[in-house]
């Protein structure tokens, strides 16, 4: 997603009403982004080229799988998009909701002999799936763009005639790359940018602009001998440090890939719905920070020092209305009603937990499998309409649920796999076939554990 705007003049500005009481003009473009609201900011030279290269040959190598969009030559030059660009502000905004992690809570509540009670419902222990904590609320890119665009007025208010273009993770721009020039953010062995105090669970926005702004300088590398995000990867998509082989990654088999998941990595997929977590989960950089000290106090700190968010280490956390688990409400007499989405009211922390909710309401957070599966296709683009989650749309969000019935073990699931083994579309079949010969091996499973042992006394 991307805008441009562009003054009379690129060469010199008219009236110079940048210069408020003496702040260089990088500075006071920084002040504006964490007064507007976002968590970071920071300014990245335009001669990034290394970073730019390894990206194409990633690309090149077919690191990205299907995802040809990521192919476009622009993405190797941003004088390609902005002949004039002189200088990228890269910004930060966290999302991180004060909620458990995907590790820390249990994908699947079990009874005592392994599986749910056969039969029951109110009451009984369900399966659970995980969404992506950056898809539990409103959809990013309103949120990012809105923000980037009050920023782009700021500059062009500050400095008349520059510049600008607009990217939130959508454009022919390499984000990253000049965000980790800019000093927000490092790269970590898992690919995503790393803020010593802030975490990973942040979004990235950019302006290329034709000011020639004092750069920052990149962060640097903490990840030392570190390992666990290579180490937990169920489907082994961290090929290397600082290498992820993108057709491997949950996320994008959940979220990008639009055919049939590979038979491979289904089972791996575990309960993970719509994207995964896991590899910003067990990062050190992302450990628990104290909640009650974990809002920003730009006050109190010094430009320079909160542009890259130095200070108190650990994930921050975010009680923004927008990134909160938006709460599903279905109703509880199906026929002739819709589902509904409405944010989540203002609670933080486990009390977003639909544990003591009603079945018919719940939220993104580790939502029930059987309520997702009741979903229609016109309540999943009601309830989705300003969501991340839209994107693979209907017949992808069908496939990812095969795929986390299959592997739920919940024998309550048999009925409505045996309905989408008949789907209209082949896709949709074959991951409902899948999943039932899942379930029967399951239960197989189980019926094994229970046999009684032989007697071999005489």
């Amino acid at each position: 997603m991307d805008a441009s705007h562009s003054g009379k003049s690129t060469s010199a500005f008219h009236r110079l009403r940048y210069d408020e009481r003496g702040m260089a003009l990088h500075l006071l473009i920084k002040k504006k982004a964490l007064e507007i609201g976002f968590d970071l900011a920071g300014v990245s030279p335009v001669d990034v080229w290394k970073d730019l290269d390894f990206a194409r040959r990633w690309v090149e190598q077919g690191r990205g799988g299907e995802m040809r969009y990521l192919e476009n030559p622009k993405r190797h030059d941003p004088r390609t998009v902005l002949p004039s660009v002189q200088s990228v502000i890269c910004v930060g905004l966290v999302y991180n909701a004060p909620l458990p992690y995907s590790i820390e809570v249990s994908r699947i509540s079990r009874s005592d002999n392994g599986s749910p009670p056969e039969g029951q419902t109110d009451g009984a222990p369900l399966p659970r799936v995980w969404i992506s904590r950056y898809a539990w609320g409103q959809d990013y890119h309103e949120i990012m763009r809105a923000k980037l665009e009050e920023l782009r007025k700021a500059i062009e208010d500050l400095a008349p005639g520059a510049e600008t273009r607009v990217y939130v993770d959508t454009g022919p721009v390499v984000e990253r790359a000049f965000a980790r020039h800019s000093g927000i953010g490092w790269t970590g062995k898992n690919t995503c940018l790393i803020n010593p105090s802030k975490g990973s669970w942040f979004f990235l926005g950019v302006i290329l602009t034709s000011l020639a702004l004092e750069p920052d300088l990149p962060a640097p590398d903490r990840c030392g001998t570190c390992s666990r995000c290579l180490d937990a990867c169920p489907t082994g998509a961290l090929a290397d440090p600082y290498v992820m082989d993108a057709s491997r990654c949950i996320a994008y088999f959940n979220i990008e890939l639009k055919g049939p998941i590979p038979e491979e990595y289904r089972a791996r997929i575990g309960m993970n719905l719509f994207g995964c977590d896991i590899c910003q989960d067990v990062c050190p950089w992302n450990r628990r920070q104290n909640l009650e000290a974990g809002g920003r106090q730009h006050s109190a700190l010094s430009v320079q020092s909160v542009d890259k968010g130095f200070g108190r280490g650990g994930a921050a956390t975010t009680t923004r209305p927008e990134f909160q688990p938006l709460e599903i409400k279905l109703p509880s007499c199906p026929e002739g009603s819709e589902a509904a989405a409405i944010p989540s009211p203002g609670k933080t922390g486990h009390g977003n937990n639909v544990a003591s909710s009603p079945l018919q309401s719940f939220s993104l957070f580790n939502p029930p499998l059987d309520k997702l599966v009741e979903l229609t296709e016109e309540d999943f683009g009601r309830v989705f309409a300003r969501s991340p989650i839209k994107r693979p749309k209907y017949l992808g969000w069908l496939r990812n649920l095969c795929v986390a019935m299959g592997n739920s073990g919940g024998r309550r699931f048999l009925p409505k796999l045996e309905a989408l083994s008949r789907h209209q579309d082949p896709i949709i079949r074959e991951h409902a076939e899948w999943a039932l010969k899942q379930l029967a091996g399951a239960a197989e499973q189980r019926s094994g554990r229970g046999a009684a042992p032989a007697n071999h006394t005489s």
